[in-house]
C-alpha cells in the first residue's frame, strides 16, 4: 500500500526531444505518465522540438539521450531550459543513455556536438540524474568526476513490458527483430537483411515489426513483416510469444535498451551484438542473454536455444515499482538519498532507503 506522502495530485512537467512519429522516449514518457497517476502525480508532456512556454510546474523531469539533442534547435531549447531554472524549481533528469567522456567507439551512433555542455548544465541544475542502467551510471560518472556539480547520481533500472501478458501457453515459435528503426538499428540495413535471409534458409521463422515504419513492403521479405504503432497489449503479446528477441545493433556504446528489458521481463531469450547494455545484462542474467558479433552464427545459436528456462527472476522492475521509486524522489516530502554518490538499484520488488551500492 502506498504511503500518504504519495497521495494527492502533483503536477510535473516532462520534457523530451522527439521528431514526428513514435520513438522510444515518447513511448516511455506515455507509459510513465500512466504509471505515475497511481501515485498522485500528473505528468504534462512537452516536446522541446516544438514550441513550449515559460510557465512550468515547480517540478520537472527531463528525458535525456545524446542523439535526441544532436539537433541544434533541440539543443538550444534544452540549454535554455536548464539555465533558466529558478531556486524554487526542481529538475530531475532521466538518463536514457550517455556517451562516456573520451568515447571513441562510434559506429552508426549519432554524435551530439553539445553533449558536454548539456551534462555540465544538468549537473548544476538538477536535483538528481536517474540512470536507467549500471552502464548509464558508469558513463555519467566519467563526466561527474570531471565536471562535479550538485546533482545526485541515482540508478533505477529500465522497467519491462507495460502490459505484461500472462498464461501464454504457446511460446518459442519465432525470432523477433524490430522496434524503433534508427541509424544503429535500421530496418533497411544490409546486415539485418542478410540475417533474416540466413535464418529463413535455416528454417527459422523471423517476425519483423518496425514501429516507426509506415509501409511494411519496405521491410526485408521474410516469414512475417509488420509495421506501425501497436497497442500495449499487442506489443506485449508479440514479445511474449517469441522464442528470442534479436538485437543486431550497429553500436558498441548503447547503455540502455527498453527492448531488452521488455524481452527479459517476459522471460524471452535475447541474442545481441556486444554493446554496453547487452553485455551488462549478460553478466547479470547469463542464462537469458547471448552475445555474438558474427551475425552468420546467429541461426545456429537460435537453433540451440531451449524452449524455456522457467520463470527465473530476471531482475527487471515492473512499471508500478519503477513509478513508486520515482514518485518518492519527485515528491517534495519524499525520501531522497542522502549521499550524492549513492546509487539507487531496484529489482522490481520494493524500494527502500537501504539501496545496495552499484
Amino acid at each position: 500500500m502506498c504511503s500518504n506522502r504519495l497521495m494527492g495530485t502533483m503536477p510535473v512537467n516532462s520534457f523530451y526531444s522527439s521528431p514526428p512519429g513514435p520513438c522510444g522516449i515518447s513511448i516511455f514518457n506515455r507509459h510513465l505518465r500512466q504509471a505515475l497517476l497511481s501515485f498522485g502525480i500528473s505528468l504534462f508532456e512537452m516536446n522541446l522540438r516544438k514550441t513550449w512556454g515559460v510557465v512550468r510546474a515547480q517540478t520537472s523531469v527531463i528525458h535525456y539521450v545524446p542523439s535526441a539533442f544532436a539537433d541544434p534547435e533541440a539543443s538550444r531549447a534544452l540549454m535554455q531550459l536548464l539555465a533558466s531554472r529558478q531556486d524554487h524549481q526542481r529538475i530531475f533528469v532521466i538518463l536514457h543513455g550517455l556517451h562516456r567522456h573520451g568515447e571513441d567507439r562510434f559506429q552508426n551512433d549519432t554524435i551530439c556536438p553539445d553533449q558536454e555542455r548539456h551534462i555540465q548544465l544538468m549537473f548544476n541544475a538538477a536535483e538528481a540524474i536517474i540512470a536507467l542502467s549500471a552502464s548509464a551510471v558508469g558513463s555519467c560518472r566519467s563526466w561527474q568526476t570531471r565536471l562535479r556539480g550538485r546533482a545526485r547520481l541515482l540508478r533505477l533500472d529500465h522497467p519491462g513490458l507495460f502490459a505484461p501478458t500472462e498464461n501464454i501457453e504457446i511460446r518459442g515459435s519465432y525470432a523477433l527483430v524490430g522496434g524503433i528503426s534508427r541509424s544503429k538499428k535500421d530496418h533497411k540495413a544490409a546486415e539485418i537483411a542478410a540475417l533474416v535471409n540466413l535464418c529463413e534458409n535455416r528454417g527459422i521463422r523471423v517476425w519483423q515489426h518496425w514501429t516507426n515504419v509506415s509501409q511494411s513492403h519496405s521491410i526485408t521479405p521474410g516469414w512475417r513483416r509488420t509495421s506501425g504503432t501497436l497497442t500495449d497489449n499487442e506489443w506485449s503479446e508479440l514479445v511474449s510469444r517469441a522464442l528470442v528477441v534479436l538485437c543486431p545493433y550497429q553500436t558498441r556504446i548503447q547503455s540502455v535498451s527498453g527492448l531488452i528489458s521488455e524481452a527479459l521481463s517476459a522471460h524471452r531469450f535475447v541474442l545481441a551484438t556486444s554493446f554496453e547494455l547487452a553485455l551488462e545484462m549478460q553478466r547479470r542474467i547469463p542464462a537469458w542473454v547471448a552475445i555474438e558479433d558474427d551475425l552468420d552464427r546467429w541461426p545456429y545459436l537460435i537453433q540451440q536455444l531451449p524452449s524455456s528456462r522457467g520463470d527465473v527472476d530476471t531482475g527487471v522492475p515492473t512499471w508500478e515499482a519503477f513509478a513508486k521509486c520515482l514518485a518518492l524522489e519527485l515528491m517534495p516530502n519524499g525520501a531522497p538519498s542522502a549521499n550524492p554518490a549513492k546509487t539507487i538499484t531496484t529489482f522490481g520488488h520494493s524500494c527502500s532507503d537501504d539501496w545496495p551500492q552499484d
